[in-house]
């Protein structure tokens, strides 16, 4: 089969959620598949490469819109058999088969209350739910994604293949090294012990405003004598959050660390008490599964997507109810023994996902198209 893939996001040079999974399944593709041809579209040059014989590049010099004005020319001849986008967009005009991924329903579930611009919603209500219905399959990153899809774009079941993410068990795993630990901490001014919450952004359903409360709520109550470490870049939360930060008092207790490496990620990880993951929607959770590799106990929500990954090697919360966080995150702070157990269970929790068995589960779906 020759497969023309929508890789424009390898062309940007710090990876995103979706770049991050577009990289990884096709890295991972070019190991376990070296029959069929795998032609790699964009509009300007790929900063992360795929090394395989059976892996091309395609530059189309083409402004804004490419996805919708250019790249469906490319079909015409009807040379490929599969055309693969790794997100919700779909040309109109596309000549042959195709397979999109699909992350979270969000914005499209929030429609009226979300933050997001209008022409943000425009894109989801009328691109997205296009995509999704014209697409010959679709891949959703979780059950509980594959149910939003189902109740928001009326299709088939039997259209969508659940494919859960990988993660870099190279990279992720548990560091014990203390000086490692330290020198690390203090890069981000950590002073001593620290629960962590991992975002790639400081958006408003990571639920970092009743985090913080938790927090304070822990820290009133001498639950806890912990920092608390967020990670990520600037997002529409931002000024809430340091509002929030200051109104408490806890400018010296909660560090904003911006963006982490990914090298340092798994050090802080392993060096954490505990994560604590009360986001109120993800299509997936990565940064669950990525704790339980470094050994990092896990409580999470107890909506979306959250409890099928972390299922019971994690503790899940109400994510709207402060107290409840609080009182459980000074639970897994005081008890050893509870934290030892999860950690045991996060382990073995880690086992069912990987990226090599993503990309068996999407080169299935392929080859379905023949």
């Amino acid at each position: 089969m020759k497969i023309a893939v929508h890789a424009k996001v390898l062309s940007e040079k710090r990876l995103n959620g979706i770049g991050y999974y577009t990289y990884n399944l096709l890295k991972t593709l070019s190991k376990i598949d070296r029959v069929n041809e795998y032609f790699l579209y964009s509009n300007t040059p790929l900063f992360h490469k795929i090394e395989a014989e059976n892996f091309r590049e395609k530059i189309l010099s083409f402004p804004k819109l490419w996805t919708y004005l250019r790249w469906p020319f490319e079909f015409i001849d009807g040379k490929y058999e599969v055309a693969f986008i790794p997100h919700e967009k779909l040309p109109f005009f596309l000549k042959t088969k195709s397979v999109i991924t699909v992350y979270d329903l969000h914005p499209l579930k929030e429609y009226l209350t979300s933050p997001i611009s209008l022409s943000a919603k425009v894109h989801f209500f009328i691109a997205i739910k296009y995509a999704i219905k014209k697409a010959d399959k679709v891949i959703a990153i979780s059950e509980s994604t594959k149910r939003d899809i189902i109740e928001n774009c009326n299709i088939s079941p039997n259209k969508i293949t659940v494919t859960p993410l990988g993660y870099n068990g190279e990279l992720y795993k548990s560091y014990s090294n203390e000086d490692l630990i330290r020198s690390v901490k203090e890069r981000y001014g950590i002073k001593g012990n620290y629960i962590i919450n991992t975002s790639s952004l400081l958006w408003y359903r990571k639920n970092l405003p009743r985090l913080i409360k938790a927090f304070h709520i822990c820290k009133s109550k001498r639950l806890i004598n912990h920092q608390l470490v967020i990670t990520g870049k600037k997002g529409e939360a931002y000024s809430e959050i340091i509002a929030m930060i200051k109104s408490l008092n806890l400018k010296k207790d909660v560090i904003l660390t911006g963006y982490i490496s990914t090298e340092d990620m798994p050090i802080l990880l392993s060096g954490a008490d505990v994560l604590v993951f009360p986001s109120l929607y993800e299509g997936f959770g990565l940064p669950i599964v990525e704790a339980m590799a470094c050994g990092c106990p896990v409580i999470t929500s107890n909506c979306s997507a959250m409890p099928e990954v972390a299922m019971d090697a994690g503790i899940l919360v109400n994510p709207y109810n402060e107290e409840e966080i609080a009182n459980v995150i000074g639970k897994v702070i005081e008890d050893g023994e509870l934290r030892n157990n999860m950690r045991r269970k996060g382990f073995e929790r880690i086992k069912m996902f990987s990226w090599e068995r993503t990309a068996k589960e999407t080169l299935k779906v392929f080859e379905s198209l023949k």
